[in-house]
């Protein structure tokens, strides 16, 4: 019986309005009765609870439903043994659940607040004001590059072309360029406006740690390196050595993620202030 209600999860649990329907029928052909799916002593785990708690994105319902069901049994297990053991009425133990539910109330409540009514807009001007003040904070650990990559065939006909494209800085070079890629490349990457680890281009190119410094020791240079099967052309447009200051574009993100968070905590403490003081001007806080 439980292997027939498992495959009609799988099937029904593509859309909510299939569980609504499920949920009908089961009603109208158990009467009303509460489908049961296992138990323990005098406690019943329901087709519905499971159901309710299942998320969206469970790909594999029988699965989910028999860990659903294991889970269950052994922490009802487990709960028991352990009643023989604890007082449930101990005070510690019910102060503890108390701020537990308290915590998670506050929890709940700051996340309401923060997917409601918190703006997440971070200015420019106060990252650019971050990085400056902090800029000590911001020291690369690697070396990063903005550069461009072609990888070709060895005997790809369209190399020289390539080289002479691939520093391009025209939209009907690049045009071209993108379009050349698309047809004879192995691989490419054109993006040479993000900085990117340099350590993310040299594990693809066989070249020596020599040959990498010297990549890394002029501006607006193509290089073209040689395998077995392969040519790589590398246009280096910028760098930055590891030890000196990331570019604040190379950081930039990490930056605004930390002052949301700054500004999170400063949105949720002064909606906290204002609840503290007007309890205190209503009279509903007193102390003695």
């Amino acid at each position: 019986m439980l292997k027939y209600y498992i495959l009609l999860l799988n099937n029904l649990k593509k859309s909510l309005s299939y569980l609504l329907i499920f949920s009908i029928f089961l009603s109208c052909s158990t009467d009303q009765e509460e489908i049961y799916l296992a138990s323990y002593k005098e406690d019943y785990l329901t087709i519905e609870k499971v159901l309710l708690e299942m998320p969206d994105n469970v790909s594999d319902s029988a699965s989910y439903v028999s860990e659903y069901i294991n889970k269950w049994l052994r922490d009802k297990v487990v709960v028991n043994k352990a009643k023989l053991y604890i007082d449930e009425q101990e005070v510690s133990l019910l102060e503890s659940v108390e701020k537990y539910k308290n915590n998670l109330l506050i929890y709940r409540y700051q996340k309401e607040l923060i997917d409601n009514q918190f703006d997440t807009t971070v200015n420019k001007a106060d990252i650019k004001s971050y990085y400056k003040e902090y800029i000590t904070n911001f020291i690369l650990h690697k070396d990063i590059i903005k550069a461009r990559l072609i990888v070709l065939d060895k005997d790809a006909l369209i190399k020289v072309k390539i080289e002479s494209l691939i520093s391009a800085q025209t939209n009907k070079n690049l045009n071209e360029l993108t379009d050349i890629c698309e047809m004879y490349a192995v691989n490419y990457f054109l993006n040479d406006s993000a900085w990117v680890y340099c350590s993310d281009f040299s594990y693809k190119l066989p070249f020596s740690e020599r040959e990498s410094n010297k990549i890394l020791s002029r501006t607006n240079k193509t290089h073209t390196f040689i395998d077995d099967n392969f040519v790589y052309i590398l246009f280096v447009k910028d760098y930055q050595i590891k030890g000196s200051n990331s570019p604040l574009p190379f950081v930039f993100n990490n930056i605004r993620s930390l002052l949301q968070n700054k500004n999170k905590i400063k949105f949720i403490n002064d909606i906290e202030d204002k609840l503290y003081q007007k309890s205190i001007s209503s009279g509903d806080i007193k102390i003695y």
